[in-house]
């Protein structure tokens, strides 16, 4: 197992390994507690190929928690080197717009996946840009803990006046929790797998009432 002299260093790796990473998958949610609104849960898969094939697809329910049976579906994806951003909110038919490349995609989804269409993209993809973890200041190694049976790597530090911990497997250097450590923010990734490789029309967009969007 590596050594790292410090923090920012082992940042670095974590980055380069999702950077080199050819076929990833995962599951994952983001909990957000809203003040006045409680307890908001958006889930996600993410999906990556061997080609450059891409999906990353999310549910959320309405932020307004009278409202929470509402539920919003969306799918940011690359196929065959086609981006696309599909969204269909709760009932109504999908829309598929078709993009160039992942950025504006991805920028579209961010908020409405609270955040994590960004993370995901942002390790996986050199032209995403925005704040990265490379950014986070402060940073400090702790003491390993283990999280859903994972030894992992803790590392601590600010996203602004956020006071974050970002939880990384120590055998694979894959990130399973990125939260913030007053309660109200966290992102977790499960059944992640380097293995599987899904077909190419895995990541095709949804042909429902496809539109072209700006190219």
């Amino acid at each position: 197992m590596p050594t790292y002299l410090n923090a920012k260093e082992f940042i670095a790796a974590v980055i380069d390994h999702y950077r080199a990473l050819q076929v990833y998958s995962d599951r994952g949610h983001v909990i957000t507690r809203l003040p006045g609104l409680g307890e908001h849960i958006c889930s996600f898969q993410t999906a990556l190929g061997p080609k450059g094939d891409f999906r990353f697809a999310f549910q959320s329910p309405h932020p307004y928690w009278r409202l929470r049976n509402k539920i919003s579906r969306h799918i940011v994806g690359r196929a065959r080197g086609q981006a696309y951003f599909a969204s269909a909110r709760s009932g109504a038919a999908m829309t598929v717009e078709t993009w160039p490349d992942l950025v504006i995609p991805i920028a579209a989804a961010t908020g409405i996946s609270s955040g994590a269409a960004h993370t995901t993209g942002r390790l996986l993809f050199p032209e995403i840009s925005g704040w990265s973890l490379a950014e986070l200041k402060r940073p400090r190694l702790r003491s390993p803990q283990w999280l859903d049976g994972v030894l992992c790597y803790q590392v601590t530090g600010l996203q602004g006046r956020r006071r974050m911990s970002v939880f990384v497997g120590q055998h694979d250097l894959l990130i399973r929790k990125i939260a913030a450590r007053n309660g109200r923010h966290a992102e977790v990734r499960q059944a992640l797998d380097l293995e599987t490789v899904h077909s190419e029309d895995f990541f095709e967009a949804p042909s429902m009432r496809a539109s072209e969007g700006k190219t």
